[in-house]
């Protein structure tokens, strides 16, 4: 008993902090070991005289259809005679916990103490538990106190909760330091309280600090269990740590544990993130091969993996799969199918799908009716996504912030600005207050409807409401005065951001080298882009084509070849209309890139360039090229290596399939271009395996690449088991 009451002597300065209203002191507080809960008791009483139903089987202790039903139980109790012993109260209090009414278990403990029922270790831990969910830890301690006063020694379910607690609160740092008070005052924690701080850890990212104390369970001869490992596996896996995720489960597999459907799901789910589908399937068919139960939680990982991937047929199988092994799809399933036709644009079946869920009695949840009414905005059929919202205040939950953002959304993206008007009044009319997204969405539709003025009024109005304006909102407006042609109030905005403690990010460098290249002035965009570095941003692979595009635009030929160059040595690719401009400066002027050093040098662009090629480089003639046709890569995705021999140095071009609408129509010109203007000429030399039906997409792409097969290599088939295009 001594150790205990130095641990909470230890901590009394970590544990006695003001709670209610921020008005108590310590040593109140510290007052309150020796003193029922009246204070709190009072907070709580207004609390539970409004009852919840909650539906119950039978009327026992263990289950009851609402408060009321408990209450009533209750004062039956109260008066026998003799009154229950309080083991009896004590199946009360656990049942109405369960209920999740902890205001109204504390009120009702209140009441025994008063009446002088003995209590045990058992009700000061359904109290102190009462405490801690309703974010009380404070007074969690308090009852810690009192129990051992009355000499009753806490177990380890009272430390794991008062530690648990602290976790709710995402208080880890003081949950580890009442861990190594409890270690350092000679009392060994057992798996349950190791379990508890494991699972505060990776529920606040300390990724390494859980997997330091997994280790050291092991170490002190405490084998982790499953749950332990699992907790870790999953937090591993959340911060895309799969490597050292799949290393743990492999040992976990070495130490004969019994692996179970959530260390299953953890690792299929990251999978499933990572686009691994084939991987996710082969792991689902080990859980079959190891006896492991699948359930709808795991089912419903691959639902909605395979409809992020726009393969919601296959989602449908799984779904139709679990239903024929007995597994109901739950709102997560369906949510999850609903998402994916509304992906495909497809509100028609995913209407359907949103009312067989109902049907079968399965209630939509706010994340169905969000799913819903985001589809209809972004398929521009607003009226239905209004009605699907008025649907909610009818029958459905009530709608939250992200209903009203993405309606306020779909609203301005159309132009219905009064219609948004009203929608952000009846949002703060229903005490849903708009948040810095919901006025970014705002912002950027009055910008793209080119109501600049009614932007920045809006932008003071945020300020004035006591919210400080990011970076976002501040890209949205400048980008838009940019477009507009105020590249003077768009530069004065630029510069003042410092004043609002905001630093530029290499988004916002990217839209004002675009701006003032767009204005001709190439010369003090290439300036702000030089000092992108002084403010500890570095251009990306988007900034830079900007500003290579403008030089182009503004004929600084030279400067671009020498900043395309800069580029590539950064690792960074040119993009489609990069490329593009290079291909126009061809055709029109006939201009040729020069290699400036010797060596081997790689230039990475699109696909289109593999059609441009001989007139890019034509300087490079009598130039031989090498080339790697198809190779089929797991993903699947194509890239196919060019090699151009016979310049000052060896230039490689790495390159995929058009995929874009703009990279398609350029493809289409250049195949328009006459076979004889070309000034040199690719001469095939090699290839491997050609399989096109694994890499094309659409007719359009089929036909571009049956297009330059046949324009270029006659000889070549649509599959090339051997190489026929070798000379």
């Amino acid at each position: 008993m001594g150790k205990f009451n130095s641990i909470s002597l230890a901590l009394s300065s970590l544990i006695l902090r003001p709670i209610v209203d921020g008005k108590k002191t310590h040593s109140c507080f510290h007052s309150s070991f020796c003193c029922p809960f009246t204070t709190f008791a009072r907070h709580v009483k207004t609390i539970c005289k409004n009852s919840v139903s909650v539906k119950g089987r039978a009327k026992k202790h263990d289950s009851f259809d609402n408060v009321d039903n408990a209450l009533a139980l209750f004062n039956q109790m109260v008066q026998k005679y003799p009154m229950p012993s309080i083991v009896e109260f004590n199946k009360l209090l656990a049942a109405i916990v369960r209920m999740k009414h902890f205001a109204f278990v504390i009120s009702l403990y209140n009441q025994i103490e008063l009446l002088g029922v003995p209590r045990d270790v058992y009700s000061f831990n359904i109290l102190i538990n009462c405490l801690c969910r309703l974010d009380q830890v404070g007074f969690g301690f308090s009852v810690l106190g009192k129990m051992l006063k009355s000499g009753i020694d806490p177990d380890a379910v009272t430390l794991s909760t008062l530690i648990n607690g602290f976790c709710i609160q995402s208080k880890v740092a003081q949950a580890v330091t009442l861990f190594d008070e409890m270690i350092r005052k000679g009392y060994q924690p057992n798996l349950i309280i190791y379990n508890t701080i494991l699972n505060g850890l990776c529920k606040t990212r300390n990724t390494d600090e859980a997997f330091k104390l997994l280790r050291m369970m092991e170490e002190r001869g405490l084998q982790p269990n499953i749950v332990a490992y699992n907790t870790v596996i999953d937090c591993l896996c959340k911060d895309r740590r799969v490597a050292e995720a799949f290393d743990l489960f492999s040992q976990v597999k070495d130490k004969d544990i019994s692996l179970d459907t959530a260390t299953y799901s953890c690792l299929i789910h990251a999978l499933c993130t990572l686009g691994q589908l084939k991987e996710a399937i082969r792991f689902l068919d080990e859980m079959a091969a190891n006896n492991v139960a699948k359930n709808v939680f795991t089912y419903s990982i691959l639902v909605d993996a395979y409809c992020k991937e726009g393969m919601v047929s296959k989602a449908k199988d799984i779904v139709d799969t679990m239903i024929k092994q007995g597994i109901e799809p739950n709102v997560v399933t369906y949510n999850a199918l609903i998402n994916g036709h509304c992906l495909q644009n497809n509100m028609k079946e995913a209407r359907r799908v949103f009312d067989l869920m109902i049907k079968k009695g399965c209630a939509a949840n706010i994340f169905s009716y969000n799913i819903m009414i985001n589809g209809y905005c972004k398929a521009k059929r607003l009226d239905e996504a209004m009605n699907l919202f008025c649907e909610m205040y009818q029958k459905g939950p009530m709608p939250d912030i992200v209903s009203y953002t993405t309606l306020l959304q779909g609203m301005c993206q159309l132009g219905r600005f009064s219609d948004a008007h009203e929608l952000l009044k009846k949002m703060c009319a229903y005490g849903q207050v708009p948040d810095l997204v919901t006025y970014s969405i705002l912002l950027d539709g009055l910008c793209k409807q080119g109501k600049i003025k009614e932007a920045l009024k809006l932008l003071q109005a945020v300020q004035n409401c006591g919210l400080k304006p990011d970076i976002v909102h501040y890209n949205i407006l400048i980008d838009s005065l940019c477009k507009g042609g105020h590249i003077k109030i768009a530069m004065e905005l630029f510069h003042g951001l410092s004043i609002k403690s905001l630093d530029p990010n290499v988004y916002t460098y990217t839209i004002m080298i675009s701006g003032l290249c767009k204005e001709g002035l190439p010369d003090k965009a290439y300036r702000l882009l030089r000092t992108m570095g002084e403010n500890d941003c570095l251009p990306d692979s988007c900034c830079y084509n900007v500003m290579i595009q403008g030089f182009l635009r503004n004929g600084y030929t030279s400067k671009a070849i020498q900043l395309l160059e800069e580029m590539v040595d950064k690792g960074f690719s040119a993009d489609a209309c990069t490329a593009t401009l290079f291909v126009d400066l061809v055709l029109q002027y006939g201009f040729g890139l020069k290699g400036t050093t010797s060596g081997r040098r790689e230039i990475s662009i699109p696909s289109m360039a593999y059609f441009a090629l001989n007139y890019v480089y034509y300087s490079l003639a009598p130039a031989l090229v090498f080339i790697d046709v198809g190779c089929y890569m797991p993903n699947p995705k194509c890239t196919e290596v060019f090699m151009l021999l016979g310049a000052p140095e060896i230039v490689a071009l790495k390159f995929s399939l058009p995929q874009t609408t703009l990279e398609m129509a350029a493809v289409e010109k250049l195949l328009l271009i006459p076979e004889d203007s070309v000034p040199c000429k690719i001469q095939p030399s090699m290839a491997v395996p050609l399989i096109l039906e694994a890499l094309l997409k659409g007719n359009r792409q089929t036909f571009l690449r049956k297009m330059l097969i046949m324009k270029k290599y006659p000889l070549v088939q649509n599959k090339t088991e051997a190489s026929q295009m070798i000379k």
